[in-house]
């Protein structure tokens, strides 16, 4: 994570490329699965949604979102992805009924280094490093990453980025 810090701050921004989201979730999603046998992961939303971006820099991005919320769900629980588009945005969102986080501790998730008090006493595994990874490359994107939360209800990550118009193909 620290290697991947470093990088970002002294590399050139990746090429940005069309991407489907839909189909991008659909991968993450299928990644995401072998991570976890004990929770239920959904995926809902149109198909054809298009931006601008890095493949692979947008996939870090939602396995981050995905591993917190497996991490800090406990088993049988839900995490959904569900993409919608919204005032010409693409909007992600990454929901589960996990522990949630208080207000306290959500005003500074995106810091590096910080741990929430309640992931320090369910498990300890992780750097502190992942939101600040992710809010990172999504920024690199143009868009935005913020979360919302409830103590015993769960966390919504929510991921904005402009959308692509991509015209129809000519048949």
């Amino acid at each position: 994570d620290m290697l991947i810090l470093a990088r970002g701050e002294n590399a050139p921004a990746p090429a940005q490329v069309p991407l489907e989201l839909h189909a991008l979730l659909e991968d993450v999603l299928q990644e995401a699965q072998f991570l976890t046998d004990t929770h239920t992961l959904e995926l809902e939303g149109p198909k054809l949604c298009w931006t601008l971006g890095h493949p692979d820099g947008l996939k870090q991005v939602l396995l981050i979102l995905l591993e917190n919320a497996l991490r800090y769900t406990p088993a049988g629980g839900r995490i959904s992805l569900s993409l919608r588009v919204w005032e010409g945005q693409a909007e992600i969102r990454v929901m589960d009924n996990g522990i949630g986080i208080s207000s306290a501790d959500l005003t500074r998730v995106f810091e590096r280094f910080y741990r929430a008090s309640g992931s320090k006493q369910r498990n300890p595994v992780g750097s502190g490093l992942g939101l600040a990874i992710a809010k990172d490359i999504v920024a690199a994107h143009g868009g935005s990453l913020t979360l919302e939360s409830e103590v015993g209800r769960g966390t919504v990550a929510i991921l904005r980025l402009t959308l692509l118009s991509v015209p129809e193909p000519a048949f």
